[in-house]
């Protein structure tokens, strides 16, 4: 209290003494006074506390008891696994967007800490006052979002929502018993989370920034490898560096094992005992020793171990994975405080696309055909690996160029589409034979290639094809 404010009351209280109405003036100041300082031209957050929503629960200054029937501010779990009951006593969006305190002491990694914005490690009553206010600006923003928002079922809706309110992006975080190596947190909450951002960000509602590359097992996908050096003779792992042994008089080299008698360095070409470093012999360097086959070489053959699957891996061919995170543009921010629907992207996939093109010439009374090619991979090779993946995109290399720029590439490795317009089906078969030859001369893995050519009435069956490229 300052001196100015000590000195105001001192008066006001003097002149209560002979004035009723100056005692009431003094009795509000003192009311005022201590009135805690966290509600002072600050609504409560309405809170509810789960498992038990009407228990008898400590409420902080700050905050206040959500009615039956009201939306919360915030939702306080107080018990493990409480999480579990957040979409059952809210709707979906609800249980999504508004902010969660996880108060159960579970520690890092449970479910309630995972579903959580602010965990308590200690519970106590200061501690849950400190998360209500460190979640204040998350409240505003929740409650400026309108009810259309917070009733939605949409997905994507919902995302944006729940990234509005906490004023974040959606990020990736190292998790070492993930397959993956990692998580999206925000998964627990929303299935498939991943997939909705990629959405989102065709739309414009979301951008998609860098955040890693995994190199990843071809086999299962799992990115918890192993590193290797390998015998590049034999593969095995038992490898040993030595040192060389280089003795001037004979110019013989070699590891130094082969010299060794002993205590002794005898030269095995010569036999002359070497006594004096840099006088007889030097050790110019090291070299790596096979102790199962023998094999001496300077460079190993470096590659993977998959403790998912127990596969060994070459390094050439690994796979690779991009991960990215979401970040909510000023378009996503508007979608999510109007809480209009969205509309749908259209139907970007391969079989979309087949059908768009089919429809379009169809309307134009134009001929068209569909080349395709599918390629076989050799046998030890992953199709999942890096050799494998560089032939694909080499393939779909010439198979651009062999026809004019005006003709729709479809890349669906290991299924490629040429979309022919104005080209009826017999006339591309004919000139099948010229295309296999064009198309195969390049490869050197050599796969086996597999051609079909299918009309207009054919199209739809291979668009709507059960394979997971379409």
């Amino acid at each position: 209290m300052s001196n100015a404010v000590r000195l105001a009351r001192q008066e006001l209280l003097a002149a209560a003494q002979d004035n009723p109405s100056a005692k009431a003036d003094a009795d509000s100041a003192r009311a005022r006074e201590e009135k805690p300082k966290e509600s002072r031209g600050q609504d409560p957050v309405r809170l509810t506390s789960l498992p038990d929503p009407t228990g008898d629960h400590p409420i902080p200054h700050c905050a206040a008891s959500a009615k039956p029937n009201e939306a919360p501010d915030a939702i306080l779990l107080m018990e493990s696994n409480a999480a579990a009951l957040l979409t059952r006593c809210f709707d979906r969006a609800a249980a999504a967007i508004v902010p969660v305190i996880d108060a159960t002491g579970g520690g890092r990694g449970t479910w309630d800490q995972r579903r959580a914005d602010v965990t308590i490690v200690r519970p106590s009553p200061k501690a849950i006052e400190d998360a209500i206010e460190m979640l204040r600006p998350a409240v505003h923003r929740l409650r400026a979002l309108p009810r259309e928002t917070l009733e939605t079922d949409d997905p994507r809706l919902i995302l944006l929502a729940r990234l509005f309110v906490r004023d974040r992006a959606l990020a990736p975080r190292n998790e070492v018993k993930a397959r993956e190596t990692f998580v999206y947190d925000d998964d627990v909450v929303i299935p498939g989370v991943a997939a909705i951002a990629e959405q989102l960000t065709t739309l414009g509602l979301m951008e998609r920034k860098f955040a890693d590359k995994l190199t990843i097992c071809p086999h299962c996908a799992s990115a918890r490898l192993t590193v290797r050096e390998n015998c590049s003779g034999c593969g095995s792992g038992n490898i040993v560096e030595e040192p060389i042994v280089h003795h001037f008089k004979c110019a013989y080299q070699g590891p130094e094992r082969d010299f060794r008698r002993g205590s002794e360095l005898v030269c095995p070409k010569c036999l002359q005992q070497l006594k004096n470093f840099s006088v007889d012999y030097d050790r110019p360097g090291s070299i790596g020793v096979c102790h199962s086959c023998g094999h001496l070489s300077t460079e190993h053959k470096v590659g993977f171990l998959c403790l998912d699957c127990d596969s060994h891996v070459d390094a050439g061919n690994v796979d690779s994975r991009t991960i990215h995170s979401y970040h909510i543009t000023a378009a996503g921010r508007a979608a999510a405080a109007i809480g209009s629907p969205l509309h749908d992207a259209g139907d970007g996939s391969v079989g979309g696309r087949i059908r768009a093109f089919a429809k379009r010439h169809s309307t134009l009374g134009q001929p068209c055909s569909v080349l395709f090619a599918r390629l076989q991979t050799p046998d030890n090779v992953p199709e999942n690996g890096h050799v494998w993946r560089q032939t694909c995109v080499f393939f779909s290399r010439i198979l651009r160029e062999s026809f004019t720029s005006e003709t729709e590439i479809i890349d669906a490795p290991p299924i490629f589409l040429a979309l022919l317009g104005c080209d009826r089906k017999a006339e591309v078969e004919r000139h099948l034979p010229q295309i296999r030859e064009r198309l195969g001369r390049y490869l050197a893995l050599t796969p086996q290639l597999q051609l079909a050519v299918f009309s207009p009435d054919e199209i739809p069956g291979v668009a709507d094809r059960p394979l997971k490229v379409f």
